[in-house]
């Protein structure tokens, strides 16, 4: 009995281990991944559409991102966090070579 519970500890130890690059570097189990950073440059596609957003991440990283319709804010909206220095947390997805923003957060 006891030896099971060893393995039982063990065992979530090493898929703890196993998670943590994912945890790390923002993605979920679901694929979707996160960014926060200052925004860098706003593209719209329409009066509440974003076509390209492009932030500068906490990590120091340029990130750019695609949108397929309305991800939360409006471009306008946006504009006011870069022209304010605020950051956003940008949820998105990667489709091969491009990161597709979902949503955004204050």
């Amino acid at each position: 009995m006891r030896c099971r519970k060893i393995h039982t500890i063990l065992a979530a130890f090493i898929l703890t281990l196993a998670m943590m690059p994912m945890l790390a570097a923002g993605c979920d189990a679901d694929g979707t991944h996160q960014v926060r950073g200052q925004v860098v440059e706003v593209v719209p596609r329409s009066f509440s559409e974003l076509d390209l957003l492009k932030i500068r991440g906490d990590d120091g990283k340029l990130y750019a991102f695609e949108t397929e319709g309305f991800v939360g804010f409006t471009p306008s909206h946006v504009r006011e966090h870069q022209f304010l220095g605020q950051t956003l947390l940008v949820t998105y997805e990667k489709r091969g070579n491009t990161l597709v923003a979902t949503s955004l957060e204050d």
